[in-house]
Protein backbone atom coordinates (compact mmCIF):
# COMPACT_ATOMS: atom_id res chain seq x y z
CA UNK A 1 0.00 0.00 0.00
CA UNK A 2 1.47 3.34 -0.98
CA UNK A 3 1.54 6.38 1.64
CA UNK A 4 -0.51 9.02 1.34
CA UNK A 5 1.19 12.06 1.78
CA UNK A 6 -0.83 15.46 3.36
CA UNK A 7 -1.05 18.16 0.67
CA UNK A 8 1.29 21.22 2.19
CA UNK A 9 1.73 23.16 -0.50
CA UNK A 10 0.06 25.55 -2.55
CA UNK A 11 -0.03 25.36 -6.54
CA UNK A 12 3.55 26.22 -8.04
CA UNK A 13 3.37 30.18 -8.82
CA UNK A 14 6.18 31.65 -11.25
CA UNK A 15 8.75 33.01 -9.45
CA UNK A 16 9.60 36.62 -10.03
CA UNK A 17 13.25 37.69 -11.26
CA UNK A 18 14.98 37.63 -8.20
CA UNK A 19 13.61 34.57 -7.09
CA UNK A 20 15.11 32.96 -10.53
CA UNK A 21 18.28 34.24 -9.84
CA UNK A 22 18.82 33.12 -6.20
CA UNK A 23 17.44 29.46 -7.56
CA UNK A 24 20.15 29.80 -10.46
CA UNK A 25 22.54 30.48 -7.95
CA UNK A 26 21.49 27.78 -5.76
CA UNK A 27 21.86 25.19 -7.68
CA UNK A 28 25.25 26.56 -9.24
CA UNK A 29 26.44 26.77 -5.53
CA UNK A 30 25.18 23.03 -4.97
CA UNK A 31 26.46 21.81 -8.15
CA UNK A 32 30.17 22.99 -6.98
CA UNK A 33 29.81 21.77 -3.70
CA UNK A 34 28.52 18.13 -4.69
CA UNK A 35 31.22 17.94 -6.99
CA UNK A 36 33.54 18.43 -5.18
CA UNK A 37 32.86 15.87 -2.16
CA UNK A 38 31.61 13.35 -4.48
CA UNK A 39 35.28 13.53 -6.48
CA UNK A 40 37.04 13.63 -3.08
CA UNK A 41 35.30 10.79 -1.35
CA UNK A 42 35.76 8.67 -4.02
CA UNK A 43 39.11 8.76 -5.09
CA UNK A 44 39.76 7.35 -1.12
CA UNK A 45 39.34 4.05 0.97
CA UNK A 46 35.30 4.10 2.17
CA UNK A 47 35.87 3.61 6.07
CA UNK A 48 33.48 4.76 8.30
CA UNK A 49 35.75 3.58 11.33
CA UNK A 50 36.06 7.45 12.66
CA UNK A 51 32.15 8.27 11.45
CA UNK A 52 33.32 9.94 8.38
CA UNK A 53 30.48 8.11 6.08
CA UNK A 54 27.67 8.42 8.78
CA UNK A 55 28.63 12.23 9.28
CA UNK A 56 30.06 13.18 6.37
CA UNK A 57 29.28 11.47 2.93
CA UNK A 58 25.81 10.39 4.15
CA UNK A 59 25.28 14.42 3.94
CA UNK A 60 25.94 14.46 0.47
CA UNK A 61 24.09 11.64 -0.65
CA UNK A 62 20.85 13.00 1.27
CA UNK A 63 21.60 16.36 -0.81
CA UNK A 64 21.75 14.50 -4.16
CA UNK A 65 18.68 12.53 -3.13
CA UNK A 66 16.83 15.72 -2.44
CA UNK A 67 17.91 17.33 -5.17
CA UNK A 68 17.19 14.48 -8.08
CA UNK A 69 12.87 15.05 -6.01
CA UNK A 70 13.47 18.51 -7.09
CA UNK A 71 14.78 18.98 -9.96
CA UNK A 72 14.27 15.63 -11.35
CA UNK A 73 17.64 15.81 -13.56
CA UNK A 74 19.33 12.81 -14.26
CA UNK A 75 22.89 14.19 -13.29
CA UNK A 76 21.97 14.06 -9.85
CA UNK A 77 21.14 10.29 -10.05
CA UNK A 78 24.52 9.85 -11.87
CA UNK A 79 26.47 11.10 -8.82
CA UNK A 80 24.31 9.78 -6.55
CA UNK A 81 25.12 5.80 -8.22
CA UNK A 82 28.52 7.04 -8.13
CA UNK A 83 28.94 7.84 -4.42
CA UNK A 84 26.61 5.41 -3.20
CA UNK A 85 28.32 2.52 -4.75
CA UNK A 86 31.55 4.20 -3.09
CA UNK A 87 29.75 3.65 0.50
CA UNK A 88 28.25 0.38 -0.02
CA UNK A 89 31.84 -0.62 -0.91
CA UNK A 90 32.80 0.24 2.65
CA UNK A 91 29.74 -2.02 4.46
CA UNK A 92 31.30 -4.40 7.21
CA UNK A 93 30.34 -7.43 5.35
CA UNK A 94 32.55 -6.07 2.12
CA UNK A 95 35.20 -5.69 4.54
CA UNK A 96 35.13 -8.47 6.79
CA UNK A 97 35.12 -6.36 10.08
CA UNK A 98 33.37 -7.50 13.21
CA UNK A 99 30.62 -5.94 15.23
CA UNK A 100 32.30 -6.58 18.71
CA UNK A 101 29.14 -6.20 21.29
CA UNK A 102 26.75 -8.05 18.69
CA UNK A 103 29.75 -10.71 17.94
CA UNK A 104 29.00 -10.97 14.11
CA UNK A 105 29.94 -8.77 11.05
CA UNK A 106 26.75 -6.65 10.09
CA UNK A 107 25.35 -5.77 6.80
CA UNK A 108 26.44 -1.97 7.90
CA UNK A 109 28.89 0.35 8.56
CA UNK A 110 31.22 0.06 12.15
CA UNK A 111 32.96 2.79 13.76
CA UNK A 112 35.63 2.22 16.60
CA UNK A 113 35.98 5.81 17.19
CA UNK A 114 32.69 6.26 20.20
CA UNK A 115 32.95 2.81 22.23
CA UNK A 116 36.91 3.43 23.37
CA UNK A 117 38.20 1.45 20.03
CA UNK A 118 35.55 -1.27 19.89
CA UNK A 119 34.10 -2.08 16.53
CA UNK A 120 30.66 -1.32 16.88
CA UNK A 121 27.35 -0.49 14.77
CA UNK A 122 25.51 2.77 15.25
CA UNK A 123 21.95 2.94 15.03
CA UNK A 124 22.44 6.52 14.32
CA UNK A 125 25.01 5.48 11.69
CA UNK A 126 23.06 3.27 9.75
CA UNK A 127 20.04 5.88 9.74
CA UNK A 128 22.20 8.42 8.24
CA UNK A 129 23.58 6.40 5.73
CA UNK A 130 20.84 4.43 4.61
CA UNK A 131 17.89 6.59 4.28
CA UNK A 132 19.17 8.51 1.63
CA UNK A 133 19.81 5.80 -0.69
CA UNK A 134 15.66 4.00 0.18
CA UNK A 135 14.73 8.18 -0.44
CA UNK A 136 16.68 7.78 -3.89
CA UNK A 137 14.69 4.12 -5.28
CA UNK A 138 11.80 6.32 -3.66
CA UNK A 139 12.14 9.27 -6.60
CA UNK A 140 13.36 6.98 -9.07
CA UNK A 141 10.67 4.44 -8.65
CA UNK A 142 8.00 7.39 -8.59
CA UNK A 143 9.10 8.97 -12.17
CA UNK A 144 9.23 6.85 -15.29
CA UNK A 145 12.01 8.14 -17.31
CA UNK A 146 14.38 8.08 -14.13
CA UNK A 147 12.98 4.62 -13.47
CA UNK A 148 13.74 3.35 -16.96
CA UNK A 149 17.29 4.59 -16.34
CA UNK A 150 18.03 4.11 -13.19
CA UNK A 151 15.36 1.60 -11.61
CA UNK A 152 18.17 -1.01 -11.14
CA UNK A 153 20.08 0.86 -9.19
CA UNK A 154 17.13 2.10 -7.21
CA UNK A 155 16.35 -1.78 -6.46
CA UNK A 156 20.29 -1.92 -5.68
CA UNK A 157 20.61 0.66 -2.60
CA UNK A 158 16.05 0.15 -1.38
CA UNK A 159 18.00 -3.58 -0.55
CA UNK A 160 20.99 -1.95 0.78
CA UNK A 161 18.98 -0.07 2.99
CA UNK A 162 16.84 -2.84 3.91
CA UNK A 163 19.81 -5.18 4.80
CA UNK A 164 21.48 -2.41 6.96
CA UNK A 165 18.13 -1.72 8.84
CA UNK A 166 17.46 -4.79 9.79
CA UNK A 167 20.64 -5.12 11.62
CA UNK A 168 18.88 -2.86 14.41
CA UNK A 169 15.39 -4.80 14.13
CA UNK A 170 16.07 -6.29 17.81
CA UNK A 171 16.91 -3.16 19.42
CA UNK A 172 13.32 -1.68 19.03
CA UNK A 173 11.15 -1.50 22.67
CA UNK A 174 7.98 -0.68 22.99
CA UNK A 175 7.14 1.57 26.07
CA UNK A 176 7.42 3.57 28.29
CA UNK A 177 4.06 4.59 27.31
CA UNK A 178 1.18 2.66 26.35
CA UNK A 179 1.85 4.22 22.40
CA UNK A 180 5.46 5.11 22.78
CA UNK A 181 8.51 3.24 21.85
CA UNK A 182 12.14 3.39 21.42
CA UNK A 183 15.42 2.26 20.52
CA UNK A 184 17.88 0.25 23.31
CA UNK A 185 21.54 0.92 22.18
CA UNK A 186 23.35 -2.28 22.52
CA UNK A 187 26.85 -0.58 24.08
CA UNK A 188 25.35 1.86 25.64
CA UNK A 189 22.77 -0.02 27.51
CA UNK A 190 20.31 2.11 27.78
CA UNK A 191 17.91 4.08 25.56
CA UNK A 192 19.38 5.61 22.74
CA UNK A 193 19.62 10.17 22.62
CA UNK A 194 16.78 11.23 20.39
CA UNK A 195 18.72 12.08 17.40
CA UNK A 196 20.21 8.57 17.14
CA UNK A 197 16.77 6.91 16.94
CA UNK A 198 15.36 9.08 14.94
CA UNK A 199 18.30 8.97 12.45
CA UNK A 200 16.61 5.62 12.17
CA UNK A 201 13.68 6.14 11.70
CA UNK A 202 13.86 8.78 9.07
CA UNK A 203 15.21 5.34 7.29
CA UNK A 204 12.40 3.19 7.70
CA UNK A 205 9.83 5.88 6.59
CA UNK A 206 12.51 6.33 3.28
CA UNK A 207 12.39 2.27 3.48
CA UNK A 208 8.60 1.83 3.36
CA UNK A 209 7.95 4.59 0.82
CA UNK A 210 10.33 2.93 -2.16
CA UNK A 211 9.08 -0.38 -0.99
CA UNK A 212 4.80 1.29 -1.34
CA UNK A 213 4.50 -0.74 2.11
CA UNK A 214 4.13 0.13 5.82
CA UNK A 215 6.16 -2.37 6.72
CA UNK A 216 7.59 -0.10 10.04
CA UNK A 217 4.76 2.03 10.09
CA UNK A 218 3.77 0.74 13.86
CA UNK A 219 7.14 1.74 14.86
CA UNK A 220 7.20 4.60 13.05
CA UNK A 221 4.50 5.82 14.76
CA UNK A 222 5.74 5.20 18.15
CA UNK A 223 8.90 6.77 17.78
CA UNK A 224 7.09 9.94 16.36
CA UNK A 225 5.27 10.03 19.86
CA UNK A 226 7.94 9.30 21.94
CA UNK A 227 9.79 12.32 20.18
CA UNK A 228 7.01 14.52 20.68
CA UNK A 229 5.59 14.06 24.58
CA UNK A 230 9.45 14.81 25.29
CA UNK A 231 9.04 18.56 23.88
CA UNK A 232 8.59 20.95 26.07
CA UNK A 233 6.90 24.16 25.21
CA UNK A 234 8.34 27.77 26.19
CA UNK A 235 6.37 30.99 27.12
CA UNK A 236 6.77 31.87 23.62
CA UNK A 237 5.14 29.03 22.14
CA UNK A 238 8.64 27.43 20.89
CA UNK A 239 9.51 23.68 21.36
CA UNK A 240 13.01 23.15 23.26
CA UNK A 241 14.09 19.51 24.18
CA UNK A 242 16.99 17.67 25.56
CA UNK A 243 19.52 15.83 23.88
CA UNK A 244 18.56 12.19 25.82
CA UNK A 245 15.51 13.13 27.70
CA UNK A 246 14.74 10.56 30.52
CA UNK A 247 12.24 6.89 28.99
CA UNK A 248 9.96 8.40 31.91
CA UNK A 249 9.17 12.26 31.15
CA UNK A 250 10.62 15.02 29.62
CA UNK A 251 13.55 15.61 31.45
CA UNK A 252 15.61 19.29 31.06
CA UNK A 253 18.32 20.54 29.51
CA UNK A 254 18.85 21.86 26.02
CA UNK A 255 20.11 19.56 22.59
CA UNK A 256 22.68 21.16 20.75
CA UNK A 257 21.56 23.12 17.51
CA UNK A 258 23.84 20.16 15.14
CA UNK A 259 22.11 17.14 16.47
CA UNK A 260 18.55 18.58 16.74
CA UNK A 261 18.40 19.59 13.19
CA UNK A 262 18.27 15.71 12.28
CA UNK A 263 15.13 15.71 15.07
CA UNK A 264 13.73 18.79 13.72
CA UNK A 265 14.06 17.01 10.21
CA UNK A 266 12.60 13.66 11.33
CA UNK A 267 9.75 15.67 12.49
CA UNK A 268 8.61 17.34 9.55
CA UNK A 269 9.20 14.36 7.32
CA UNK A 270 6.45 12.61 9.49
CA UNK A 271 4.26 16.15 9.00
CA UNK A 272 4.69 15.86 4.89
CA UNK A 273 3.29 11.91 5.68
CA UNK A 274 0.63 13.09 8.32
CA UNK A 275 2.08 10.98 11.06
CA UNK A 276 1.81 12.38 14.61
CA UNK A 277 3.12 15.93 14.15
CA UNK A 278 0.57 18.44 13.27
CA UNK A 279 1.01 22.71 11.61
CA UNK A 280 1.23 23.58 15.25
CA UNK A 281 3.84 21.83 16.28
CA UNK A 282 6.32 23.17 12.64
CA UNK A 283 4.94 26.38 13.39
CA UNK A 284 7.01 25.82 17.61
CA UNK A 285 9.98 24.32 15.49
CA UNK A 286 10.13 27.36 13.22
CA UNK A 287 9.57 29.39 16.86
CA UNK A 288 12.77 27.68 17.75
CA UNK A 289 14.63 28.26 15.23
CA UNK A 290 13.99 32.27 14.75
CA UNK A 291 13.65 33.04 18.46
CA UNK A 292 16.16 30.85 20.01
CA UNK A 293 18.49 30.00 17.41
CA UNK A 294 19.22 32.53 15.32
CA UNK A 295 19.34 35.12 17.55
CA UNK A 296 20.73 38.16 15.33
CA UNK A 297 22.69 38.11 11.80
CA UNK A 298 25.99 36.60 12.92
CA UNK A 299 24.67 35.16 15.92
CA UNK A 300 23.76 31.55 16.40
CA UNK A 301 22.85 30.09 19.44
CA UNK A 302 24.77 26.68 20.16
CA UNK A 303 21.37 25.27 21.59
CA UNK A 304 17.96 24.97 21.43
CA UNK A 305 17.62 26.98 24.40
CA UNK A 306 19.59 30.08 23.31
CA UNK A 307 22.25 28.53 25.48
CA UNK A 308 25.68 27.37 25.91
CA UNK A 309 26.95 30.12 23.76
CA UNK A 310 27.55 31.16 20.20
CA UNK A 311 28.47 30.15 16.66
CA UNK A 312 29.91 26.73 17.26
CA UNK A 313 27.24 25.19 15.03
CA UNK A 314 26.63 27.97 12.15
CA UNK A 315 26.28 25.66 9.22
CA UNK A 316 23.40 23.60 11.58
CA UNK A 317 21.14 25.93 10.73
CA UNK A 318 20.69 25.28 7.01
CA UNK A 319 19.90 21.75 7.81
CA UNK A 320 16.95 22.71 9.62
CA UNK A 321 15.73 23.73 6.27
CA UNK A 322 12.84 21.26 5.91
CA UNK A 323 10.91 23.84 7.63
CA UNK A 324 11.15 26.34 5.20
CA UNK A 325 8.62 24.68 2.65
CA UNK A 326 6.00 24.82 5.27
CA UNK A 327 7.15 28.66 6.80
CA UNK A 328 7.62 31.55 5.13
CA UNK A 329 9.59 33.80 7.80
CA UNK A 330 11.64 30.65 7.85
CA UNK A 331 12.46 30.46 4.13
CA UNK A 332 12.70 34.57 4.25
CA UNK A 333 15.47 33.96 7.37
CA UNK A 334 16.96 30.72 6.15
CA UNK A 335 17.94 33.14 2.26
CA UNK A 336 19.06 35.56 4.45
CA UNK A 337 21.75 33.64 5.88
CA UNK A 338 22.56 31.82 2.68
CA UNK A 339 22.82 35.40 0.74
CA UNK A 340 25.02 36.39 3.33
CA UNK A 341 27.95 34.03 2.87
CA UNK A 342 28.14 33.11 6.68
CA UNK A 343 27.82 29.40 5.46
CA UNK A 344 30.96 27.66 5.38
CA UNK A 345 31.55 25.25 2.81
CA UNK A 346 31.21 21.96 4.28
CA UNK A 347 29.79 18.19 3.31
CA UNK A 348 26.55 19.54 4.82
CA UNK A 349 26.01 22.57 3.40
CA UNK A 350 24.88 20.97 0.21
CA UNK A 351 21.67 19.25 2.09
CA UNK A 352 20.54 22.75 3.16
CA UNK A 353 20.87 24.59 -0.12
CA UNK A 354 18.69 21.83 -1.44
CA UNK A 355 15.93 22.53 1.00
CA UNK A 356 16.36 25.92 -0.02
CA UNK A 357 15.81 24.83 -3.70
CA UNK A 358 12.88 23.14 -2.48
CA UNK A 359 11.10 26.15 -0.74
CA UNK A 360 12.07 28.39 -3.50
CA UNK A 361 10.01 26.62 -6.07
CA UNK A 362 6.71 26.29 -3.88
CA UNK A 363 4.57 28.46 -1.95
CA UNK A 364 4.75 28.60 1.59
CA UNK A 365 1.19 28.00 2.95
CA UNK A 366 1.84 28.56 6.24
CA UNK A 367 3.36 32.03 7.35
CA UNK A 368 2.81 31.76 11.18
CA UNK A 369 5.57 31.68 13.88
CA UNK A 370 7.80 34.92 13.60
Amino acid sequence: MNWTFVAIFAPAVALGASAEADRARLIAQFDSLVAAEVESATGTRPTNDDGGIAWGQSYTLDALAEMLDVTRDAKYAELFVKLGDWVVGGRDDRLGLRDEYRGRVCKSWSSTRYTEGKRHVWAVHTGMIVAPMARFAAVVRRDPKLAGRFGRDADRFLATAEEAAAVHDGEYRDGPGRDEGYIYGVSTERHLPLNMQNALVRAWIAIDDAGGANTHRERIMRLARFFRNRLRTTGDDAYVWAYRPPLEGPGDGFEDISHASINVDFAAVCFEHGFVFTGQDMDRFARTLLRKVMLGEKAIANTVGGTGGLNRYVNAVLRWGRLASHNEPVRTRLMAFWRSGQAERASTTALGIAYLVRAGGTAATRPAAR
